[in-house]
């Protein structure tokens, strides 16, 4: 897979991304292609429009076909994101049934993890990512491998991913069958993770927040595991579209003054600065004061915050766990002063905003935090080590799981 070419797709709310590109011997990623259209076909992840999806999907195969000359025709990497994805920790267990020892291989492994979502995981929904948090062999401390060890019985433990079967149904026919392109889902928040934290943050534990037009995915780290996930319905579009109404101004106009003018922490803002926007229909335009509309954009920016720390509270951790502190990313971020905002609240532990990295472009891209899931979407094959389920296609999954259960069945209680 890494001599390949990669094709990825980032379905968002805002717009639909595409690239095109290869993994470098030196794990770093050549991009041959980048495209991107605004478009309104995804609403928080679920398809609402497929034509129009359709239609803009087809101008980004065109594009990576002629930039990387090349015929797209096989597979791709695809983002799932919003409303639709869930995540729960799992564990389960099996034993042998004369209590004697047994050696532990691939078949039992994969056993553990299926049970771990079969057990968690209704027939309606998908299971996105199936990702390991270490064994237990009987009372032994926490086992990040477990191939080849030996004894009596064995514990499992997994943080599983999964989706809505009706939008992977949806993304799958326009895909396959529209496009003929076999689409692989990755939850988009997982990709963004995975290609831009390094091993020491993941070790020391780390808080990634991903925001982008209309949610923020919250994924927390700790002794190199993802020990929590979340989608927060909450987004940078909804601060554009509150600035639209207490300005009276188009959704266009308010998203400009918003990456122009307007600082997330409002103690930065010029009290001063007047600026002038555009009033829709009215040949005038409106002054506005930076400081007044910068404290309207803090609240709504505080409503993540707070959600963020509910999440803290709910899984009983603080933020000074985690030593590698709050990392931000995605397209939603690029607004002033907004690190600064989240270290008003998130005093004890260092905020940085992402930077894109490994990347070789004929452009810098290095502040592009926009582009931070599409290019985890690239290097997927270089990350993915979960369980085999999550590489498969989506039509095979149920099928090829109980194979596996039945292979494996009667041999442990």
């Amino acid at each position: 897979m890494r001599n390949r070419i990669q094709i990825a797709f980032d379905l968002g709310s805002h717009s639909i991304k595409s690239a095109a590109g290869r993994i470098l011997p030196n794990g770093k990623i050549e991009v041959l292609s980048i495209g991107e259209i605004q478009s309104k076909s995804i609403d928080c992840g679920d398809i609402v429009d497929k034509d129009l999806l359709l239609t803009h999907l087809e101008i980004l195969v065109e594009k990576m076909e002629k930039d990387a000359k090349i015929n797209i025709d096989e597979d791709a990497w695809v983002s799932v994101s919003g409303r639709g994805i869930k995540s729960i920790n799992s564990s389960t267990r099996i034993r042998s049934r004369e209590n004697t020892d047994f050696e532990i291989n691939e078949e039992i492994k994969q056993k553990l993890l299926n049970q771990c979502s079969d057990v968690q995981v209704s027939a309606d929904r998908y299971v996105l990512h199936n990702i390991e948090q270490g064994y237990f062999i009987g009372s032994s401390p926490l086992i990040r491998n477990p191939i080849g060890m030996v004894g009596k019985s064995i514990d499992a433990k997994s943080h599983v991913i999964h989706v809505r079967n009706f939008n992977l149904t949806q993304l799958d026919y326009c895909f396959n069958e529209d496009l003929g392109i076999e689409p692989f889902p990755v939850f988009d928040g997982y990709a963004a993770s995975s290609s831009n934290l390094t091993y020491d943050e993941k070790e020391l534990g780390v808080i990634f927040v991903d925001i982008g037009a209309d949610k923020t995915n919250l994924l927390i780290f700790k002794d190199n595991y993802l020990i929590h996930s979340k989608v927060i319905p909450l987004g940078s579009g909804l601060v554009t579209n509150d600035m639209a109404a207490y300005l009276q101004t188009s959704i266009k106009e308010a998203e400009r003054v918003k990456i122009e003018y307007v600082s997330a922490f409002s103690d930065f803002a010029d009290e001063s600065k007047v600026f002038e926007v555009e009033i829709p229909n009215d040949d005038l335009k409106k002054n506005v004061n930076e400081k007044e509309i910068s404290k309207i954009v803090e609240l709504r920016f505080e409503d993540i915050i707070d959600q963020i720390e509910v999440q803290m509270r709910n899984i009983g951790k603080s933020v000074t766990d985690f030593k590698s502190g709050i990392k931000i990313s995605g397209g939603g971020s690029k607004i002033r002063n907004l690190d600064l905002l989240f270290k008003k609240h998130f005093v004890d532990v260092p905020v940085d905003l992402m930077k894109v990295q490994n990347i070789i472009y004929k452009k810098n891209l290095e502040d592009k935090r926009e582009f931070i899931t599409l290019f985890g979407l690239l290097a997927w094959p270089k990350f993915n080590v979960e369980d085999k389920s999550s590489s498969l296609k989506i039509k095979d999954v149920s099928s090829i799981k109980k194979s596996i259960s039945t292979l494996i069945k009667g041999i442990f209680e």
